[in-house]
């Protein structure tokens, strides 16, 4: 499987905001779009950090 675990880092501690992500994406600056393999949808504003592909981690502030 491809899918990441999406994380919003807050104050040192990263809080999980999406399991099993299939697509990111960037409708404006600031914002983004994240969306599962069973089709949930979160939007969120924050600025992805850091893609950890080992690990299956995207992690945003």
């Amino acid at each position: 499987m491809c899918e990441s675990n999406a994380y919003l880092k807050k104050g040192g501690q990263e809080e999980l905001i999406l399991k099993d992500v299939t697509r990111v994406t960037f409708p404006r600056e600031g914002w983004v779009e994240l969306e599962n393999i069973l089709g949930e949808e979160k939007k969120i504003a924050a600025r992805l950090k850091e893609i950890n592909l080992l690990e299956h981690k995207l992690i945003f502030e």
